[in-house]
C-alpha cells in the first residue's frame, strides 16, 4: 500500500513536469504568434515604402525574412483536439527549429478511450524521443528520410 502511494506520487510528479514542459513550449509558440500578428502593420507599413521606392531587392528580402518567420508559428495539424493541436504543433515548432524536417497529418477520433491528459503525454514522449534521434544524425540528413 505504501508502496502503490509512492509510485502515484511519482506518476503525478512526472504528470505536472511533462504538462509544465510543453505549456512552457505552447507559450513560447503563441507568444511567436502574437508578436507577429502585432507588427504585421508594420511589416505592412514597411513592405509598402520599399515598393513606393523601387527597393525590389530590399522588398524580396524583408518578404523571404517574414515567410521564415512566420513558417516557425504557423499552425500545421488541426486535429480537432485543441490540446492535441497545441502539443503537436508545438513540437512541430520546435522540430522546425532545431533544422528537422516534419511531414505532419494526425487524426484523432472524438471518442477516445484515454484521457486528454495521458494522449498529450504519449503524443509529446514520442515526438520527444523522435527529436532527440535526429539531433543525433548530421544536420543534411534530419528528416530526408
Amino acid at each position: 500500500m505504501l508502496f502503490d502511494k509512492l509510485i502515484e506520487k511519482r506518476a503525478a510528479s512526472f504528470e505536472k513536469e511533462i504538462l509544465r514542459k510543453y505549456y512552457a513550449e505552447v507559450e513560447d509558440m503563441f507568444g511567436k504568434m502574437r508578436g507577429w500578428r502585432h507588427d504585421y502593420r508594420h511589416h505592412i507599413q514597411t513592405m509598402k515604402v520599399y515598393a513606393a521606392r523601387g527597393e525590389y531587392e530590399e522588398l524580396e528580402r524583408y518578404l523571404d525574412m517574414l515567410d521564415d518567420d512566420l513558417t516557425n508559428v504557423e499552425t500545421v495539424v488541426r486535429t480537432g483536439n485543441r490540446m492535441a493541436d497545441a502539443i503537436l504543433n508545438s513540437k512541430l515548432s520546435v522540430a522546425a527549429g532545431k533544422g528537422i524536417q516534419v511531414k505532419a497529418d494526425a487524426k484523432i477520433p472524438v471518442a477516445l478511450s484515454v484521457s486528454a491528459l495521458d494522449l498529450c503525454i504519449v503524443i509529446g514522449n514520442l515526438l520527444d524521443n523522435a527529436i532527440e534521434a535526429c539531433m543525433e544524425l548530421p544536420p543534411e540528413r534530419r528528416g530526408s528520410g
